[in-house]
């Protein structure tokens, strides 16, 4: 029998990247089982250390943490996980920390097989040693460090590495990928070395892939898992970049990752410009506060429950953002989050689309966000609030019987027209719920600082009064009619995100989607807990100043950065430090030139912008780029699929769900599916009998 020889390139070794070395591991090892002779050279791409990308660098610093609960995320397949192909059972993260930490008492009561997978590679003492106190402490409803999910990440990778079949040869390169180009196997020019060595001499089509090292890996099949994608500097970005070029005594932080942004580049004291005040600001406010040298002190005196210790090596923060108000808190729940009921919304998504993927799918620009989801999305959420309301503080209502109150809201609710229900949601309960503070309203959520406020100071108390109600609230968890509410739109945002998915929803309706899901972000997608409290309690220490919503920036006549806001009209906020804190998403459109690779996938053809129709047949390009949704693959401009390379992950963003969440237990996770169906696609592509079996 003559072997068969084949090579994968994984480009990317962040968490999906770990997913596909695993399930590609399992394809090895079923033909292998099959008696089926092959030679597969697996190449593994990324000028990051492998195992876990840059965000999650497992020597980066504890203080920055995961949005995510140590008992809510994992990187391995369950019997349940929707996807197709053998099925590797392994420990979520938090059940790795406990049989870390305390291992025969966590093997006692975890599944054999979650066992048996951790046995498989041994946990490194040195990862032990550096994670001590926070395995000691972890708890299913922690927020890990990222250091820690990194060093969890990196230890999956082992997994995948020592479960891969004898047959295959793993090659790893920390170097970035340049350039992939469409070449013959038979004779390719330039080709390396290590290539010619695992040419299969049967003519059939590869690509030859440049590395910034000088390698070139010859490919049968590649997978982009890129991450987050730098685009190109915006107009804007490109004014500040000159700016910085000819004042000598600017410092502009750019947008990034904050574990990549030069934050040792803020000096310590005076004024400094922050723009941002999502998950970007919150690590930031960290790295400047925690990194260099302050504490925070339990202080029950306190409104935040914390009083800051200053190491004097702090800067004092001029915050400001679009809406110029923080995210929301995650709620305190002690556990893990309930599940939300969304029973309306589920209705829609068991009526648009039953399964995803599947075959049943909604055709592009055939649903109406704004008539059929969002007043779903508004119903449940009132639900939850009432009833939450009703069983916590039933003196809220007016009547003897608040069951009998809160029914015949959702009577008036159910009944009221679709058309203007967010603005109508408060009046609807007015009979039952006297006090206007008790009823739900989302609006001030939405634009949570309406016109303008007389001074820095009465702004800081307005935001700062407000923070201290979040936190309140957030205390409040289960019992907070209003976070409730919240958890149920927060929650709402896979099941839209999956029926919208591939361009579904209409044109004119994304501007309402777009509000939803803004909303959802600032609602479901803030801090913790922990750092809210941070945060008031650096504002009651004076080290941070609230500037309000709608920044204007410039460059002042002294050569400083300025400032300027709706909030406090006729007021300017100088400093010679800007940093933004966020991250652009990426934009196929506008690319980065110090990462080419998508411009040579572009320069042979093999790449288009996902489009979204509208009326007429127009279409409105995003910046993702556009997939093959049942194997991953790329669209060349004709529509045509790529033959060989696919791309997985955030970039994805505008066609595909749900793709910047981690694996969830017992969610039929769509990362787990869109790295199962992109691995399967490598395995046919390389001429993989076991696929075909297994069809």
């Amino acid at each position: 029998m003559t072997t068969q020889h084949s090579s994968i390139a994984i480009i990317g070794l962040g968490p999906r990247g770990v997913c596909l070395v695993e399930r590609l591991a399992q394809w090895s090892r079923t033909e292998a089982a099959a008696g089926i002779d092959r030679s597969v050279h697996l190449h593994l791409i990324d000028d990051a250390p492998a195992g876990a990308g840059r965000i999650w660098d497992p020597e980066q610093t504890s203080t920055l943490c995961m949005n995510t609960l140590a008992g809510a995320v994992t990187l391995f397949t369950e019997p349940d996980s929707g996807i197709s192909g053998p099925i590797l059972e392994g420990p979520t993260l938090y059940e790795w920390i406990r049989l870390l930490r305390e291992p025969e008492a966590a093997a006692a009561d975890l599944p054999a097989a979650v066992v048996e997978t951790f046995r498989l590679v041994e946990v490194s003492p040195e990862v032990r040693e550096r994670f001590d106190e926070e395995l000691a402490r972890s708890r299913p409803e922690s927020h890990p460090s990222r250091a820690l999910y990194g060093a969890y990440i990196r230890w999956c990778l082992n997994v995948a590495l020592h479960l891969l079949d004898d047959s295959v040869t793993v090659h790893h390169h920390q170097a970035r990928a340049l350039s992939i180009r469409a070449a013959r196997t038979a004779g390719t020019a330039g080709a390396s070395a290590g290539a010619d060595a695992e040419n299969p001499g049967d003519g059939r089509s590869r690509d030859v892939i440049r590395l910034s090292d000088g390698t070139e890996v010859a490919a049968d099949a590649t997978v982009i898992a890129p991450g987050w994608l730098r685009p190109a500097p915006t107009p804007e970005e490109e004014r500040l970049a000159e700016a910085v070029a000819s004042h000598p005594g600017l410092t502009w932080v750019r947008p990034d990752n904050p574990v990549e942004q030069p934050i040792e580049e803020v000096p310590e004291e005076g004024a400094v410009l922050v723009r941002g005040m999502g998950m970007g600001f919150f690590d930031v406010m960290a790295l400047l506060t925690i990194d260099r040298g302050g504490r925070f002190i339990e202080d029950d005196s306190a409104r935040s429950g914390l009083r800051y210790e200053l190491s004097g090596r702090e800067p004092h923060l001029l915050v400001t953002s679009h809406r110029g108000y923080p995210y929301l808190p995650k709620s305190e729940y002690h556990s893990l989050p309930p599940e939300a009921a969304i029973p309306r919304l589920r209705a829609q998504k068991k009526r648009l689309r039953p399964f995803y993927p599947g075959p049943e799918a909604p055709a592009p620009s055939s649903v109406d966000f704004r008539t059929e989801l969002w007043p779903a999305i508004l119903r449940d959420a009132a639900e939850d609030y009432y009833r939450t309301l009703g069983r916590t503080r039933p003196e809220a209502f007016a009547g003897p019987s608040p069951d009998t109150a809160v029914e015949s809201i959702l009577r008036r609710l159910e009944a009221a027209p679709d058309e203007g229900l967010l603005d109508a949601l408060p009046s609807l309960a007015e009979p039952e719920v006297p006090e206007a503070s008790d009823r739900l309203d989302l609006r001030p959520l939405l634009t949570p600082l309406q016109g303008s406020f007389g001074s820095v100071e009465e702004l800081g108390a307005h935001i700062g009064e407000r923070m201290a109600g979040d936190i309140a609230e957030a205390v409040g968890a289960r019992d907070s009619a209003l976070k409730s509410a919240l958890w149920s739109i927060s929650a709402s945002r896979k099941p839209a995100s999956i029926i919208g998915a591939e361009g579904a929803f209409t044109l004119d309706s994304r501007p309402t989607l777009s509000a939803f899901m803004s909303l959802g972000q600032m609602v479901g997608s803030g801090p913790p807990l922990f750092r809210t409290r941070q945060l008031l309690a650096l504002y009651d220490a004076g080290l941070v100043t609230f500037l309000g919503a709608d920044p204007q920036l410039s460059l002042g006549e002294n050569g400083q950065w300025e400032i300027r806001t709706a909030s406090l009209p006729g007021e300017v906020f100088h400093s010679p430090v800007l940093v933004d804190a966020w991250m652009h998403r990426p934009h196929v459109g506008r690319r980065d030139p110090a990462d080419p690779l998508l411009d040579s996938l572009a320069d042979e053809q093999r790449i288009r912008p996902f489009s979204l129709r509208g009326p007429e047949g127009t279409a409105v390009e995003t910046g993702s780029p556009e997939v093959e949704r049942g194997r991953r693959l790329l669209v060349h401009p004709d529509g045509s699929p790529d033959a060989r390379v696919h791309l997985v992950g955030i970039p994805t963003y505008a066609q595909m769900p749900d793709t910047t969440i981690s694996p969830i237990p017992g969610s039929q996770a769509l990362m787990l599916q869109e790295t199962s169906a992109a691995a399967r696609s490598v395995w046919e592509i390389i001429g993989g009998d076991a696929v075909t079996a297994s069809a």
